[in-house]
């Protein structure tokens, strides 16, 4: 335990409550009453070790997602989820496949983390009374940043035309640490010739496809075979601002929580014009903000936009999507068929916070060949907005929090800043949100 050690505190009605615990359950004589659902009475990471009852084994699925997200927002970075090992599939035994709804919301097996298993020698007095039974040990990960963590740049490959200006701004990246990592899905030989001939600059990792994956083939490995902490996505049409990757990489250091960072995109035309913006592209915010991350999903899939940016647009930690294994970019049991994207957004941001930068760190290429373009394609992708906004509606998560308003703080959030409730700026995805909640 640290010097400055954290709460323990009982959950669900624990009938010998040791000295130094606190309880909270319905029970009158509980430190703290709160029902199934509520939040609790506590400020973010300040909870050392927490031990449930069997109570939240015979929560239906919706109230129990709520309460896991909780337990997240106290418990401290390496603290200790000490949970029931018997009742639904959720809780038990399934839990080791990481298929489950603790490692979809960002709790691990404390075995996975290091230095949490020390926690459990606070469980003794509990487990002493004789009241508990078989338990599973979880734990969230200490996401502080150290040093300067290798962040790797990676191109899906399948157009030559505006690629050479894509590889260029990745070539033009501040921050010194990175790889570039290019998998090429192309038939000819224009690509590999343009990534060799910038190799001197700065290395570029080249891979050729021995046959051809299609777009999200293509996006698996180029994420498979990314070697960095960080993953910055860059499609081959579109462009970084030279600042991007140390801009986003720094709200890492500045907010451990952080799960997905994220910025406004400036739309370009095919000779690098500027264009408006579209609803999508609007800012989300007036200012730069750190926003829970569910909140953000939540406006992002009841309104059916991705407010939050194309592939190209967002950062985020390899590990946060390794429990997708081998079958990555999904959520829920909903793979996004042509919106990648959104569902990969989706699964980092119920896993932490988010902040979204109002500078323009990356520019997304509007052109005549884009896929998105392709009616076929532009059908699958609003069957899967629809089948996304099936699975996020199974969750209940979008009765927590109005998908008009977001939970924030000012970013960087300053000592002891509340969440507060704050409305998004897009009034088209506020009207896109609304229609759909009226419509449940």
């Amino acid at each position: 335990m640290s010097d400055e050690s954290g709460l323990l505190v009982c959950v669900g009605g624990f009938d010998l409550c040791p000295p130094g615990w606190l309880s909270l359950s319905e029970r009158d004589e509980a430190d703290a009453r709160i029902r199934a659902g509520d939040d609790f009475p506590f400020e973010d990471n300040v909870v050392e070790v927490m031990a449930c009852r069997d109570a939240i084994t015979s929560m239906p699925r919706q109230s129990r997602i709520r309460f896991l997200l909780e337990c997240r927002r106290v418990l401290r970075p390496g603290g200790l989820l000490s949970l029931p090992a018997t009742g639904p599939a959720g809780i038990t035994d399934a839990a080791i496949d990481g298929n489950t709804d603790i490692a979809m919301l960002g709790l691990e097996p404390v075995d996975t983390v290091p230095g949490a298993a020390g926690r459990r020698a606070a469980l003794a007095a509990l487990d002493a009374g004789g009241e508990r039974g078989v338990t599973r040990e979880y734990t969230k990960r200490d996401r502080l940043v150290v040093g300067d963590p290798l962040v790797s740049v990676v191109i899906p490959a399948y157009n030559p035309r505006f690629f050479a200006a894509a590889l260029d701004s990745a070539l033009a990246q501040t921050y010194a640490n990175i790889e570039i990592v290019v998998c090429d899905d192309s038939d000819g030989g224009e690509i590999e010739a343009m990534a060799r001939a910038r190799a001197a600059y700065r290395e570029v990792r080249y891979l050729r496809n021995e046959v051809r994956l299609q777009p999200r083939g293509n996006f698996i490995k180029c994420f498979e075979r990314a070697r960095g902490e960080f993953v910055k996505f860059l499609c081959d049409d579109d462009l970084l601002a030279p600042n991007c990757v140390e801009t986003l990489l720094d709200t890492f250091r500045r907010a451990p929580g952080v799960t997905l960072a994220t910025s406004h995109r400036q739309r370009i035309d095919e000779h690098g014009n500027r264009l408006a913006d579209q609803p999508a592209t609007m800012p989300i915010v007036a200012d730069n903000t750190l926003i829970a991350g569910y909140t953000l999903a939540n406006m992002m899939v009841m309104a059916g936009l991705n407010v939050i940016g194309e592939p190209s647009t967002a950062l985020f930690r390899k590990a946060d999507l390794l429990d997708q294994a081998p079958h990555y970019f999904r959520f829920n049991g909903e793979y996004g068929r042509a919106i990648i994207d959104m569902v990969t957004w989706a699964a980092l941001l119920v896993k932490g916070d988010a902040v979204y930068l109002t500078e323009s760190l990356s520019a997304f290429r509007v052109h005549a060949a884009q896929g998105q373009r392709v009616p076929a394609t532009m059908q699958r992708s609003i069957a899967s907005i629809r089948g996304l906004q099936a699975v996020w509606l199974d969750l209940g998560l979008f009765e927590k929090v109005p998908p008009h308003l977001v939970l924030a703080k000012p970013y960087p959030a300053p000592a002891g800043a509340d969440w507060q409730l704050q409305p998004v700026c897009s009034p088209f995805a506020v009207r896109r949100a609304g229609s759909l909640r009226n419509f449940v």
